[in-house]
């Protein structure tokens, strides 16, 4: 997920119009691709964490859909409403890793022995 955040990130940046006339197309197209990967991982996950990037990158890809529609939308709440939505999913993949690196530290050297119920440490 991190990776096709980085992604994401750069590409928006490679095909962002800096005049911000109309709805960001390109941006839009790679939120989709970004938004399925994420529901791919979040609906295959048994943690909380992808559920919630998910439902930050689905309110990034309303805020496309909402300018579409909206031509009275300003370009000043679209682009503060797609950086709260990217700290947001930052802030969920930052949680990820740092309950993933906890987990990895909790685990005990010799979890392999520990992992059967009648294992005995000698």
């Amino acid at each position: 997920m991190a990776a096709g955040f980085l992604l994401d990130w750069i590409a928006s940046a490679l095909l962002k119009d800096r005049h911000f006339a109309g709805p960001q197309w390109g941006e839009f197209a790679i939120d989709v691709a970004n938004l399925a990967l994420f529901l791919g991982v979040a609906l295959r996950s048994g943690r909380y964490w992808p559920l919630f990037a998910a439902a930050f990158q689905l309110l990034a890809v309303i805020t496309h859909v909402a300018s579409t529609f909206d031509r009275h939308l300003s370009a000043w709440a679209y682009i503060t409403a797609s950086v709260i939505w990217t700290y947001c999913i930052l802030g969920a993949l930052a949680y990820g890793a740092w309950t993933a690196w906890r987990s990895g530290r909790q685990r005990p050297a010799n979890a392999e022995l520990m992992a059967d119920p009648g294992a005995t440490l000698r």
